[in-house]
């Protein structure tokens, strides 16, 4: 199966239609490769912006593009997702990071009324196994650009922040990065509906006690000497998280820690923090 790597370009504004901010695509490129990573095809073109009559200055001065140049060169949304779909139609779809998808679907659901990328049955995010397979800790996002220089990748002939020189940046990555079975475990079945249910869903803060969390199962250590302490109340919602005041019976320090939880799709994570600590001797950090 071949694969193809794309790229947007997207001015971000306001739309009086569905009265809310929408990323309108300006440009798609791709590039095209077979089972043996050979460059085989390439697409892009500029797409005629409708909603807003003209580009953020950030826009202009990464793409180089002005609104004259999109407004007469480029062609409406719906030729060019048409020409881009069989471009790529029955090829694993390939981006850097997942914000081409919903930048994507959004002018899909904007244009065309559709909640999903209808030729897209599998996908991956190069961002994601570039980051894993460099061996990078962490959550921070990694830079296109970034992970070519650490790859000793030369891009200076290639224009940057361009749907099609991206696109044929990220493919130069994942070239260098390559492994077959690493690469397949990244591979998601987009035609399925938790893809999209997964791909639209905000983790947030759970800030009252709900049945994601058990609170009576929360403890803290002594930062000073590791024995476990005794809270001298309950844990009550305070900024976004939940704290109480702590006593350590072995040293006699005291402190007020703090936890917080965060909602995803599928899990929940617990971060503890100390706050404050009074240490025996009533010195205060």
């Amino acid at each position: 199966m071949d694969y193809v790597i794309f790229d947007l370009e997207w001015n971000g504004c306001f739309s009086k239609k569905i009265n809310a901010y929408i990323n309108e695509i300006i440009e798609i490129g791709a590039v095209k490769l077979n089972e043996d990573l050979e460059f085989i095809g390439k697409f892009s073109c500029l797409v005629r912006p409708v909603i807003c009559r003209n580009l953020s200055s950030s826009v202009r001065e990464l793409t180089m593009l002005t609104y004259d140049e999109v407004s007469k060169r480029g062609v409406p949304f719906d030729y060019g997702y048409s020409k881009f779909r069989k471009f790529a139609d029955g090829c694993i779809i390939m981006s850097w990071s997942m914000s081409d998808i919903e930048t994507l679907v959004a002018n899909l659901r904007f244009h065309k009324k559709l909640e999903t990328i209808p030729f897209m049955k599998n996908y991956a995010d190069l961002q994601q196994y570039c980051h894993d397979m460099l061996g990078l800790s962490g959550t921070n996002a990694l830079g296109l650009q970034a992970a070519a220089d650490l790859l000793a990748i030369d891009t200076e002939d290639i224009p940057h922040h361009r749907a099609l020189g991206d696109s044929m940046i990220t493919a130069l990555c994942m070239k260098k990065l390559y492994h077959r079975a690493a690469l397949e475990t990244y591979v998601q079945k987009s035609s399925e509906r938790e893809f999209y249910d997964r791909l639209f869903f905000h983790t947030y803060s759970i800030e009252e006690d709900s049945e994601f969390i058990d609170l009576e199962a929360v403890f803290f250590n002594c930062p000073e000497c590791g024995a476990r302490c005794n809270a001298r109340g309950e844990l009550k919602a305070k900024l976004k998280g939940f704290a109480a005041e702590y006593e350590c019976p072995r040293c006699g320090n005291s402190f007020i820690g703090r936890v917080s939880y965060k909602r995803k799709y599928d899990s929940t994570v617990m971060t503890k923090k100390v706050i404050k600590q009074v240490h025996a001797s009533g010195e205060t950090e």
